[in-house]
């Protein structure tokens, strides 16, 4: 039986990111149409909640 890597672990490659403002002090940065981090500006702090497109660009 052979083991498949979970999810993105085996998509290395680098992917275009774009922040998008979704509506005011909401945002979502994607890679290349993959969501990725989305972000909510509370008073005095962010909340940012997801991870990124692959495993390299999650440990920048």
């Amino acid at each position: 039986m052979s083991i498949k890597p979970f999810a993105s672990s085996a998509d290395l490659g680098e992917k275009t990111e774009i922040l998008e403002m979704l509506a005011d002090g909401v945002y979502a940065l994607t890679a290349e149409g993959d969501p990725n981090v989305g972000a909510i500006e509370a008073e005095g702090f962010v909340i940012a909640f997801e991870t990124r497109a692959t495993p390299i660009a999650a440990n920048d």
